[in-house]
Order: C-alpha cells, then sequence, then structure tokens
C-alpha cells in the first residue's frame, strides 16, 4: 500500500489545526491586552472570535466570561438609566442591543448572568413606546403622509410583529398612494397605466378596495382585440400567405401581455375589400365607427407577401490534389527502419447554397377610427450552405497538398501534414453532406417575421 498520499493528507490536517490554534492564540491575545486596557467590550469580541476558532481555548473561555459580563453588565446599567429617565425609545433600543450581545455569547457555551427582571422593565417600555409610535404613524395616515406613516409602521412591526392593526395600517400606508394613481389614471383614460398600478396591488393584497374590480375595468378599455384579414398574394409561391398568416396569428395570440386578444376569424370572414379600404379612412368617419360596431374588435390586420424566392443552388465539385501517407519498413544495415511515403492521389470537394427570401407589408388599422396603429415592410433571407471533401480511399491518411505530374517529382510539389492543415482537411472530410431543404427554410423564414410582427404589435402602446 502506497503510504505517502496517507502522510500527505496527515501532514496538510496537521498544519490546518495548527493554523487555527495560533489564530486562535492571537485572538486571545488581544482580548488580554483589550481587557488590560479596561477596554471590556473590545476585549470581550476578540476573546469571542477566539473561542469560536478553538473552543478548547481555555484562557479565552475564561476571558471571554470575565469580560462578557462586565460588558452585559454596563449594558444593563444603561438601560436602567433611559428606563428610570423615562427615555423609552433608548431603553428599547439599549435593551435589544445587549440581548443581542447576550445570544452571540451563548453560541459559545457560556450563559452569563442576566436577571429576568430586565425582560419585564423591557416589556414595559417597549409597550409604551410601541403605543407612542402607534399614534404617530396614526396621525400621519391621517394627514395623507403614507410614506412618513409607513416608515414608522415598519419599525413597529419590526419590533412585534402583529402588534394591533399595524400591518392592516401598514398596507393602507403603501398602497393608497398606488390605489390613488391607478384611479387618477383610470379617469384620464390611460387604461394601460391604471391597469398595470392595480395590479402592483393585486399581487401582494388581494382585496385591496375594489382594485379588483377597478383593474378588470382598466384592462377592459386598454384591451385591443385584433381580427386577422386573409393576407394578399402578389407573388407565383401559392399557399404561401396562408401559412405565414397562420405562423402570425400563433405568435400573437401567445403574446405575453394582457393588452392584446386575437379573436376568433369567423367574426370577419365576411369582410369586403370596399370595409376594408373603409377602415383605412377612405370614406366617412361615420360608416367607419359602423364598421367597427359590426365587426365587434378594435383593430384589424392586414398584410401581403410582396416577393417570395426560393434557390436551389448548382453543386459546385472541386478537384483537389493531395497524398495519402504510408509507413512501411525498410531493411538498412542497422536493420528494420520504419520510412514515410507519400503516395499522390485526387479527392474531392463540394459547395452547395439554398437560400429562402421573403417580403411581407403588413397593417394593424383601428376599426373605430382608420388610424394605422402599426404597419412595417419586413424582408428576410435566410440561407443554408454545404461545404465537405470526399475521398474514396484511405480517409484517415488523407493529407493536403498540391503536385504538377502525378507520375513524376516536380519542385513545385507541396505536402502540407502539419497537424492544423490535416485538422482542417478532416474537419471537411466530416462535414454534413445534406442541405436544409426549402420547405424547411421557408418555415424558418416565416417564424423569423412572425416574431417582427408579434413583438412590434406588443410593443405598441397608445399611451406614449
Amino acid at each position: 500500500m502506497n503510504l505517502f498520499p496517507l502522510k500527505r493528507l496527515l501532514i496538510l490536517l496537521l498544519s490546518i489545526v495548527m493554523l487555527i490554534g495560533c489564530a486562535s492564540k492571537r485572538y486571545a491575545k488581544k482580548g488580554a491586552e483589550f481587557e488590560k486596557a479596561g477596554l471590556y467590550e473590545k476585549a470581550a469580541e476578540m476573546y469571542y472570535i477566539s473561542v469560536t476558532k478553538n473552543k478548547k481555548n481555555l484562557e479565552a473561555q475564561v476571558g471571554l466570561r470575565k469580560t462578557g459580563q462586565i460588558t452585559l453588565d454596563n449594558k444593563l446599567e444603561a438601560f436602567m438609566g433611559h428606563y428610570n429617565a423615562d427615555d423609552i425609545k433608548d431603553a428599547v433600543y439599549i435593551y435589544l442591543e445587549l440581548n443581542t450581545f447576550y445570544e452571540k455569547v451563548k453560541t459559545t457555551g457560556i450563559d452569563l448572568s442576566f436577571p429576568r427582571s430586565y425582560a419585564d422593565h423591557y416589556q414595559e417600555v417597549k409597550t409604551l413606546y410601541l403605543d407612542a409610535r402607534y399614534q404617530d404613524a396614526y396621525l400621519l395616515l391621517e394627514q395623507e403622509k403614507f410614506s412618513e406613516s409607513e416608515a414608522i409602521l415598519n419599525e413597529i412591526l419590526t419590533l412585534e410583529p402583529g402588534f394591533k392593526d399595524a400591518q392592516e395600517l401598514k398596507n393602507t400606508a403603501h398602497f393608497e398612494p398606488i390605489y390613488r394613481k391607478a384611479k387618477e389614471l383610470l379617469d384620464i383614460q390611460k387604461y394601460r397605466s391604471s391597469y398595470l398600478k392595480f395590479q402592483e396591488i393585486l399581487k401582494k393584497q388581494a382585496n385591496y378596495k375594489d382594485a379588483r374590480e377597478l383593474s378588470e375595468l382598466a384592462l377592459t378599455n386598454a384591451l385591443i382585440t385584433i381580427a386577422v384579414v386573409d393576407f394578399s398574394n402578389t407573388t407565383k409561391q401559392k399557399g404561401i400567405e396562408t401559412m405565414l398568416q397562420s405562423c402570425i396569428e400563433k405568435n400573437i395570440s401567445t403574446l405575453k401581455t394582457p393588452f392584446i386578444k386575437l379573436v376568433d376569424r369567423e367574426n370577419i370572414k365576411d369582410i369586403t375589400q370596399e370595409q376594408l379600404l373603409t377602415l383605412e379612412g377612405k370614406v366617412d368617419g361615420n360608416i367607419q365607427a359602423k364598421a367597427g360596431k359590426m365587426l365587434g374588435v378594435k383593430a384589424l390586420l392586414t398584410g401581403q407577401v410582396n416577393y417570395y424566392g426560393a434557390t436551389t443552388g448548382e453543386l459546385e465539385k472541386t478537384e483537389k490534389k493531395g497524398y495519402v501517407k504510408k509507413v512501411i519498413k525498410v531493411k538498412t544495415k542497422e536493420g528494420e527502419k520504419d520510412s514515410t511515403l507519400y503516395e499522390k492521389t485526387r479527392y474531392f470537394e463540394y459547395k452547395q447554397e439554398n437560400s429562402v427570401t421573403c417580403h411581407f407589408q403588413y397593417k394593424l388599422i383601428s376599426t373605430e377610427t382608420g388610424e394605422v396603429l402599426v404597419t412595417d415592410a419586413i424582408s428576410h433571407e435566410t440561407s443554408d450552405e454545404v461545404h465537405y471533401a470526399a475521398y474514396d480511399g484511405d480517409r484517415d491518411n488523407l493529407i493536403p497538398g498540391y503536385w504538377e505530374s502525378k507520375d513524376k517529382k516536380s519542385s513545385l510539389d507541396v505536402i502540407n501534414d502539419s497537424a492544423s492543415d490535416k485538422r482542417k482537411l478532416k474537419e471537411l472530410l466530416e462535414e454534413r453532406r445534406q442541405l436544409k431543404s426549402l420547405d424547411a427554410m421557408s418555415i424558418d423564414v416565416q417564424q423569423v417575421i412572425a416574431n417582427k410582427v408579434g413583438l412590434k404589435i406588443e410593443q405598441y402602446d397608445p399611451e406614449r
């Protein structure tokens, strides 16, 4: 058995233990220096760190018990001074400080002397302080100084969670300004902004006043219901408009916004071109309003495919000259030795590229005013290319290069036997040879266009 790794581990562990022990002694020494100078609280802190690093450090334990008790007694004396002077706030916070100190020391196993009578005094002043702060917060709330009131109520709930109805008052102090702002936005028909403000409340306080009902009212008015009119197609690619329309409808229906809703296309199946012209502002405004009311939607999405091209590129085949590397045994006076030969050969490289291009234009038209809310002309092209090498012989030992004549040597012959050259050729030999189909590329193009349409509609905000 190899004991060397075990010895190294033991040495490492011993070194760590020694370092911890040295650190503990160092802090204990600092504690003793502070204690000698009469700085008992600082001494207690040093002794505390020393004990946490080495619980068996007896000197640190004794020092912590002594200086810790002196520190606690001093803090208790200060607490009683404020208690007797009716300085209830200072009394409360000094007690919290000394209690934290007591609990901290207790984690080391040292239990300092802490008479329970002090806790009774603390409860007395805490009750007085909380009552006074509660009255302050209530008065500020009545004066509609919401942020100031909320700060005090947070303090109260930190000192005593569940104190009276402080949590309810805090909710009012926090949510009332938001509620009022939301109502104000609702009154001036800023429905989106109003809805979002109400949602700030409802996410944390589901039953605050009538926020839910008003939120629903704001959303009803903010909601843009959209119907898609069958897209037109000026290209020779039959059916592309139907596929693109389906893709865009799917995208819009999955938008992560509460303000856009795609309605059933049954509602608009009988819309005529004349009605579309009406909605685009070509006819009297009263007719527009009637058309919008008849359709039951707030906006219509129209679109047209203006160009579509799908190209299958020609397969380009290029002859390449290279070598097959061979290692053979050669007999010499000293015996057999390896000899490297480079046998001239040919292989081929292939290139091909397919591409799909589509130009699409759309409009989102208000059925209430005939206004074009969103419009854009989108052009997108995608392509797929393959570039690979093929060789029928020993691919593993194929080396790139150049030669003038297969049958005789030439000063122009080149053998590229470097690691990088061989790696590049190997990658070409292993490259994919199948191009992505035009149908698959068409779907990709449609998806990109649909994403752009959906994003622009989602970003439309009538309140900006």
